[in-house]
């Protein structure tokens, strides 16, 4: 009943916002009377539903709520009030960075951060300590929420800046720690529209306590909560982008197996970044991963294999120290290996089916359009498609082969790096000869896999360009039929004949 009528409030804010902050300022206000959870709650939705119109409200509302945390124990009060202190701290530090806006006032931008300072002197001095669980979830993002405004506004910063590593300890000290996560984010992504680099020591200990996180088997953070993580690591690595790269080269030649993989997960993330500190370091990091390329868990490498798909997906160019497209070959090979008997990898058939399900997809999601792709994946890829131990391969491979010799067929590929393998007859790819063109179709088994047949089949419909004119002639003709007849359709002369396939 209670969060009904509040969403009726909120809603009628909407038409009468004044009376209704009235009426909730007067309840606020009672002398005598401890702050009850509905008036908490709703000034809390108001501010953030209507924060712009909220603003006029803040010099009588906060020293009102601030007058009121007296009398807050523990419980559902004192959480209702910290949900209201986030909410209008939120509010207020929206409305100060708001391009619709313009320049806030610098007064007025002081003026509302003071309106702030002695609920969090009394947060600070009171509140931080709370035993129970829920009690300390909501400390955490109010706590958080008033820094990120103090930092907005330029004000008290130094005490801003010392409840960061009180917010990293409760890492230790609450049991869901996706909401510290959250807090914490919010925090950095002011930083970062403020342009304010984080002090070094504080990055390092983000970056221990994120990775920590990460590999923390006993209490493994969900999906949403691990893309708040990384976020948190790439807001902060700019800081000190050597010492970061140190703590994770460490931990991924002395770490657990858990540990590496994190550390490998964090590297991928700082593959797409656009501090030039950062990127003058992926070298490094290519060289960092490469030696764990043939490490014996599968957690690891499925993280390495991540990291290639990251490296990839960034550019051509990262990749000439390593040539990753090998790589993951022979990861699909090796994971080929373990489902056959005898083999004394130490995996699951399960881990080693997901491994090549893994190698399969980065196939099948590789840009080919980036700069320097077809020179370096074509000649790597018409050498693997010709192997039968890669059969399971064809479909990815057909679709980036052809998309690969379409661009050159087009002529559309722009001037390569300079440093692109020489050993390429200058940029040309092979041409394949019939022995080998006849392989794809033995390797497709066109017995029992229509999908792959179907692969083959297009693929040499796109080679038909590099083969020699006399075998052109027939493969221009000969394909299209073969790719109807899989599809269920024959044609004899000038008559179709469909779904009756095997007819002559």
């Amino acid at each position: 009943v209670q969060v009904a009528a509040g969403d009726v409030l909120l809603a009628l804010a909407h038409t009468h916002f004044h009376l209704v902050m009235a009426e909730l300022q007067s309840q606020l206000k009672a002398m005598g009377k401890a702050p009850k959870e509905p008036v908490l709650l709703s000034l809390g939705s108001m501010a953030h539903s209507y924060a712009l119109r909220c603003l006029p409200f803040v010099r009588v509302t906060l020293p009102a709520l601030c007058a009121t945390m007296s009398q807050v124990g523990s419980g559902r009060v004192l959480r209702a009030a910290c949900s209201a202190l986030e909410q209008w701290s939120r509010g207020v530090q929206r409305c100060l960075c708001s391009p619709e806006l313009g320049s806030f006032p610098r007064l007025q931008a002081v003026q509302l951060c003071e309106d702030f300072y002695p609920a969090f002197c009394y947060t600070v001095g009171n509140w931080l300590g709370c035993e129970e669980e829920e009690d300390k979830q909501a400390v955490v993002g109010a706590m958080a929420a008033m820094v990120g405004l103090f930092l907005q506004g330029k004000q008290h910063p130094e005490q801003a800046w010392e409840q960061l590593p009180w917010l990293l300890q409760q890492y230790q000290e609450v049991q869901d720690t996706s909401r510290v996560t959250e807090s914490l984010c919010y925090v950095l992504d002011v930083l970062e529209g403020l342009q304010s680099p984080v002090p070094e020591s504080t990055a390092l200990a983000i970056s221990i306590a994120v990775h920590y996180q990460l590999s923390d088997v006993c209490k493994e953070p969900g999906p949403a909560h691990r893309v708040l993580l990384s976020r948190c690591f790439l807001l902060q690595a700019p800081a000190c982008p050597e010492e970061t790269l140190i703590f994770l080269q460490f931990q991924l030649s002395a770490g657990s197996h858990a540990a590496r993989a994190a550390a490998v997960g964090l590297l991928a993330e700082l593959v797409h970044a656009d501090t030039p500190a950062v990127r003058e370091k992926l070298p490094q990091m290519v060289q960092a991963v490469q030696s764990l390329s043939h490490d014996p868990s599968v957690q690891v490498r499925r993280a390495v294999l991540e990291f290639v798909r990251e490296l990839l997906s960034c550019s051509s160019q990262s990749c000439w120290p390593w040539d990753v497209v090998e790589h993951i070959f022979s990861e699909f090979h090796q994971a080929s290996g373990r489902l056959v008997p005898g083999c004394i990898l130490p995996w699951k058939d399960a881990e080693a089916e997901a491994l090549q399900a893994l190698c399969v997809d980065i196939l099948g999601s590789l840009d080919v359009s980036l700069r320097g792709m077809p020179k370096l994946l074509l000649p790597r890829l018409l050498h693997y498609v010709l192997q039968a131990q890669y059969s399971d391969l064809l479909v990815p491979l057909s679709r980036c082969l052809r998309v690969l010799l379409e661009r050159l067929e087009r002529g559309s590929e722009e001037e390569e790096e300079p440093d692109t393998m020489a050993s390429q007859e200058e940029g040309r790819s092979p041409r394949p000869s019939f022995p080998a063109l006849a392989q794809v179709l033995v390797a497709a088994d066109p017995h029992r896999n229509r999908e792959r047949t179907v692969a083959a089949l297009q693929l040499l419909q796109a080679l038909q360009g590099r083969m020699h004119r006399a075998l052109r002639a027939v493969w221009v003709t000969q394909i299209p039929l073969l790719l109807q007849h899989l599809a269920g359709k024959v044609w004899v002369g000038r008559k179709r004949l469909e779904g009756k396939e095997g007819q002559q």
